[in-house]
């Protein structure tokens, strides 16, 4: 379905939000995630969606400003923000961590923590939902 996208789009996640509708949270580099992008996005993914079986409602969204950390690409563009980090295993006897991403390389990322300032060293393998964490 990533083809289906304009060449400037990048699928951060799709999920199903209640029943048969599916969301995609889509973002792009060269501009904001509009009514006309979204239009866009909509009309090349439709038809591919379709021929692969899915019939169901489909919803194009910006990712917003808690941003889903999906990938690592995802973690090395955003090194100097702030993100929530959940992992599925417990690392040092927790689950949960905020921090500044320190670094990102092919197989974890590096969280300096708000709470004492300490380091952390994640594998990605280990995150169950990661996001920017983004201060208004």
């Amino acid at each position: 379905m990533e083809g289906a996208l304009p060449e400037s789009a990048e699928l951060v996640e799709a999920r199903f939000s209640g029943g048969p509708l599916l969301t995609l949270f889509v973002d792009r580099e060269d501009g904001p995630v509009d009514h006309e992008f979204t239009s866009n996005v909509i009309s090349r993914v439709s038809p591919v969606l379709e021929k692969e079986g899915y019939g169901g409602l489909v919803e194009i969204s910006s990712p917003g400003i808690d941003r889903p950390l999906t990938k690592p690409e995802h973690f090395r563009r955003f090194v100097g923000h702030e993100a929530k980090v959940k992992v599925a295993e417990p690392i040092d006897g927790r689950r949960n961590f905020i921090g500044r991403i320190e670094n990102a390389n092919e197989t974890s990322f590096v969280l300096k923590l708000l709470e004492g300032g300490a380091e952390v060293e994640l594998p990605f393998g280990s995150v169950a939902r990661a996001n920017l964490k983004e201060d208004i």
